[in-house]
């Protein structure tokens, strides 16, 4: 326990440096009210590193008199971990350690308060179940690659997450809940454009490891209204990270169906870019021939999605072939959607649905088990 009376300029400047809040990690706890009431009190201790005399925690002959008032030398914590540092468990906290932790914590802080208010972003981290696989996006990983361009607005970022729950995609009830808990997540916080600490959403750092028929479901709700980057997950090495365009040359190609076969309400449409979806895998799907569009590549692979470039130049081909569809059969007419894209690319399928004027999505999954392509959301 400290002797020293600090002075009041000094711990203020402690206080300021800490941003009110316990600076051992993985506690970050405010200390300006109290957690339960939220009745506004200063619930903070102000601990010495080395001891303010030789006798005490990690005291020094010379040191502990020489730093009694250094700002170097004195963390802001809650009762907990002060109670922890200097009684519980003195020795598994050495003057190095703790030094650690006041830098880190400090340092974090003031990147927070000196991110000009237009490069905040909100991490949006959506996951369900894939199969067996649990679709959880890691918050660090999303965090370190949206820096530096950009800086989380929260700690947390907002999580839409089905991935630990009881039911999978075999399930009945799993597309709906699936539709259910991203309008609940989207209308917490987005309709009113609120992140978790209160503030404005200005723009959106989306990361998403979900099945097809999610990812475009979660897109369409999402809509983009918003700004936002939509980042896309590399296997090997993973990581989300955007990579520099190597293939200058690189573009979609839209393959349109024969003039004299556009008739009728319904279309296909054909997406082949991480694999090719054969033309006989759509017709035996929806039992009978339709008019096929299809948006391909000149080599269909998994990993052919690197750069930020690229999702683009998807999202302005899909903008032009849904307008195309709607020019050539109607805002009435059904879209049957038949897709083997990355997950970026699916968010933006959704994305780019415009609610009054598109027409209906029917969205199909390839699921071996069941014999190939299924129908499973109408959008």
């Amino acid at each position: 326990m400290s002797k020293t009376t600090i002075k009041p300029k000094l711990a203020l400047r402690i206080w300021v440096m800490a941003g009110g809040r316990c600076q051992y990690p993985g506690c970050n706890a405010a200390l300006y009210n109290d957690p339960v009431t939220l009745a506004k009190m200063n619930r903070s201790y102000l601990a010495h590193i080395i001891a303010d005399e030789p006798g005490g925690p990690r005291g020094d002959p010379v040191l502990s008199a020489k730093l009694q008032n250094d700002e170097s030398n004195i963390m802001l914590l809650c009762d907990t971990h002060h109670r922890l540092i200097d009684k519980v468990d003195v020795q598994g906290h050495t003057v190095e350690l703790l030094q650690s932790f006041k830098k880190q914590h400090e340092d974090r802080i003031e990147r927070q308060t000196a991110i000009q208010f237009e490069r905040r972003t909100e991490l949006l981290l959506f996951g369900t179940k894939i199969k067996d696989r649990i679709g959880m996006v890691n918050y660090a990983e999303a965090r370190d690659a949206v820096l530096p361009e950009r800086y989380p607005a929260s700690e947390s970022g907002i999580r839409i997450d089905l991935a630990d729950v009881d039911v999978n995609e075999d399930d009945p009830e799993f597309w709906p809940l699936v539709q259910k808990v991203v309008d609940r997540g989207v209308v917490r916080y987005l309709d009113d454009a609120r992140g978790p600490t209160g503030h404005p959403i200005n723009h959106l750092s989306v990361f998403a490891f979900a099945s097809i028929p999610a990812l475009i479901a979660f897109g369409k709700r999402l809509g983009d209204t918003i700004s936002a980057d939509v980042f896309n997950r590399r296997r090997s090495p993973p990581h989300w990270n955007w990579l520099p365009l190597t293939d200058e040359g690189f573009n979609y190609t839209t393959l349109r169906p024969d003039p004299a076969d556009i008739a009728g309400t319904k279309v296909a449409i054909n997406i082949s870019l991480s694999g090719t979806i054969q033309e006989t895998e759509i017709e035996r799907a929806l039992g009978e021939r339709l008019p096929t569009y299809t948006i391909t590549i000149s080599q269909t692979r998994r990993d052919f999605l690197e750069a930020k470039e690229q999702l683009e130049l998807f999202r302005t081909e899909w903008y032009k072939l849904l307008a195309e569809v709607r020019a050539e059969f109607g805002d009435n007419c059904e879209m049957h959607l038949f897709s083997a894209v990355p997950v970026a690319i699916a968010v933006e399928i959704g994305r780019s649905l415009l609610a009054k004027t598109d027409p209906t999505l029917v969205v199909y999954d390839h699921d071996k088990e069941h014999g190939g392509f299924r129908r499973i959301l109408r959008l």
